[in-house]
């Protein structure tokens, strides 16, 4: 079992400090609405306080990004349309349409098909032929 640790005990010759007044005694008799009023150094200290916090706050301004440039086509309101696929039949497409083309070939193809154009699809099989050779 641990001790209880003992209390100093105030000496008999040591007066008891008396609780400090305010710097303002006006801030105590301030009516219930009002706030008491400050010294120069207070607010000073209270307006750098506000500032810095207000700083924090406050974002950086961005710049306005431009509109984004519509394609050759006109289209604006595209959608996303996903599916999953292999590794191996990823690779295939991109070695099929190129660098940097494979979801535009994705979706030309994919297109022709649901339109039944047949020659379209003729068009982008010769495509890859002659990427390929």
């Amino acid at each position: 079992m641990s001790k209880p640790k003992k209390q100093s005990m105030p000496e008999a010759g040591v007066a008891k400090t008396k609780v400090a007044a305010p710097e303002n005694p006006a801030a105590e008799s301030a009516p219930a609405g009002k706030a008491p009023r400050l010294s120069a150094s207070l607010k000073a200290q209270a307006d750098r306080v506000i500032a810095a916090r207000d700083k924090m706050k406050t974002p950086t301004a961005r710049e306005a990004r431009p509109p984004k440039a519509k394609d050759a086509d006109g289209e604006e309101d595209l959608v996303v349309f996903a599916f999953r696929l292999s590794a191996e039949e990823r690779e295939l497409i991109h070695k099929a349409a190129g660098p940097a083309k494979a979801s535009r070939f994705v979706r030309a193809l994919t297109v022709a098909a649901a339109c039944h154009d047949e020659a379209a699809i003729k068009l982008l099989l010769q495509s890859v032929q002659q990427a390929t050779a």
